[in-house]
């Protein structure tokens, strides 16, 4: 009888250790798409700020071939929509440099130390290469980069000779 106890009791330990990994592994996902979440609501948000200023997103397709000190231009300064369009690729800089920043404190793979990682990371990449490739926003990257956190610089620094080199869509705005 104590033999048939000791199984039981062994089955109800593993069933339960299983049952404990699966609910770390589930809040784990749920962590992870949670903070995807956020980060998408806030590129959402960006979104409607050109829906609701279309003249952001002429200004900025507008200008996607110019150089990057078009953008330094003392005449620049007396132009009201240059405002906006920076104001925006301010914006949008601060949300891939927090990106960047929580992709860095989290775990790309499996870790029990780090949180979990943003899903889908390596497309986030490839989009904030995509962006920074406008003109605008490699003048503030090459010229103002101190004022971003230190994800985003080393970003740059990594990525600059290829996103400086790839054409730029004008559509992409």
């Amino acid at each position: 009888m104590d033999e048939a106890k000791l199984y039981w009791t062994i089955i109800v330990a593993v069933v339960s250790a299983g049952w404990v990994v699966t609910a770390f592994v589930r809040d784990r996902i749920s962590q992870s798409v949670e903070r995807t979440s956020v980060i998408v609501n806030r590129l959402l948000d960006g979104d409607k700020l050109l829906i609701d200023n279309p003249d952001i997103q002429k200004y900025l397709s507008q200008n996607a071939a110019r150089k990057e000190d078009y953008f330094r231009r003392h005449e620049a300064l007396e132009d009201e929509l240059f405002y906006k369009a920076k104001a925006y690729v301010y914006r949008q800089l601060n949300m891939f440099d927090e990106i960047l920043s929580i992709s860095a404190r989290t775990g790309r793979g499996w870790s029990l130390l780090k949180p979990p990682a943003l899903t889908e990371l390596s497309d986030w990449e490839t989009y904030i290469k995509v962006k920074l490739g406008h003109p605008l926003c490699r003048s503030i990257l090459n010229n103002e980069q101190h004022i971003f956190g230190v994800s985003l610089r080393g970003f740059w620094d990594a990525n600059r000779d290829k996103i400086q080199s790839t054409p730029v869509d004008p559509f992409i705005w």
